[in-house]
């Protein structure tokens, strides 16, 4: 049986773009590209020998420049471990070999990768870090949205810059998208007012302090404490109805519609964050009265202003709009992290 995985396999699972850029690192060095492409293709072809020892040149090119290196280090690490994952459903598996050796395995395969992931996104943070020092807005901020993402990273320090950057750069609604993320994760008024300037500024909408935003903004921020605040209310209540079960107290009707409604709010509050969200359009776009590219359209929205979601349909968000539920295009937006 031939174990081996073509490269006419490979590149039908995965499509060309992915293939170049395993990671998800949209670099624009055609060179980067060129290098990842032919190391990949020959570590496929040779069965992915040595990889340890080859990981960030396995294809005998030996590059000297660090910030390559680290790339590929990153990039290959994902595109290794697919493969693996690939090859593992063209191997049959001995039944006799031991579980706990698969599983050990297993763990040391992604112990080793993880480590292997987290040295080189170190290296291409410290090279986008070296960029910015030096002025140079534009390459740096290509780096810095690669790593941005990767809930690892430092995603304040990492939005802050990023939205200094594009405010250099001229690029308004980019800059507050990255000026919102960061106070979402830090509020503070100093930013509030500082994005509420430019939105000003700009003419942009959905970023004013009212009621809604204010309650919305605390929610995301103390979310964590207050659900936790709610599950001991509802453990004591349940302590003390258990009592009463136990010593044969009458347990009033009143009550138990209280525990009911309880539990009710309890399911909605765990539910809310899946369904709110915030989001920044990033052009110039239109609201449906349906979730359907057909639908009519009841209203536009321009790049940079901000809207409140509520909901999700297949591709569609659903918004409240001048006290309507409308629909917009997923891709239009830029998703605010919560």
């Amino acid at each position: 049986m031939n174990n081996k995985l073509s490269f006419g396999e490979i590149k039908k699972a995965m499509n060309f773009s992915s293939l170049c850029d395993p990671a998800g690192i949209r670099t624009q060095d055609p060179y980067i590209k060129s290098v990842l492409l032919y190391q990949l293709s020959y570590g496929i072809e040779n069965d992915s020998k040595n990889i340890s020892e080859n990981l960030s040149d396995p294809a005998g090119i030996r590059t000297q420049d660090p910030y390559i290196k680290s790339v590929l280090l990153y990039q290959l690490s994902y595109g290794i471990k697919t493969l693996s994952q690939m090859r593992m459903q063209n191997y049959e598996i001995n039944p006799t070999m031991p579980r706990l050796f698969l599983k050990l395995l297993l763990f040391f395969l992604l112990f080793f990768f993880q480590i292997a992931d987290s040295k080189a996104q170190n290296d291409v943070a410290k090279k986008a870090d070296s960029l910015f020092s030096a002025k140079k807005y534009s390459e740096a901020a290509n780096i810095y949205e690669l790593i941005f993402k990767d809930n690892q990273v430092n995603k304040p320090n990492i939005s802050l810059k990023l939205a200094y950057i594009y405010e250099s750069l001229g690029d308004f609604p980019k800059a507050i998208y990255y000026l919102n993320n960061y106070y979402n994760l830090n509020p503070d008024d100093e930013v509030f007012e500082k994005m509420n300037k430019m939105a000003l500024e700009n003419k942009f909408t959905g970023f004013e302090r009212s009621d809604l935003n204010f309650i919305l903004v605390l929610y995301q921020q103390f979310y964590i404490f207050i659900l936790y605040s709610v599950i001991l209310i509802g453990i004591f209540i349940l302590i003390i109805l258990f009592r009463k079960k136990i010593y044969n107290k009458k347990i009033l009707r009143r009550h138990l519609i209280l525990v009911g409604l309880f539990i009710v709010f309890l399911l909605v509050f765990i539910n809310v964050p899946n369904t709110y969200q915030s989001a920044i359009i990033n052009k110039s776009t239109y609201f449906r009265e349906y979730p359907s590219s057909g639908s009519p359209i009841i209203g536009s929205i321009e790049k940079g202003n901000k809207i409140n979601i509520f909901g999700q349909e297949d591709i569609w968000l659903k918004v409240l709009w001048n006290r309507k539920i409308v629909y917009i295009h997923k891709n239009d937006t830029w998703i605010l992290n919560g």
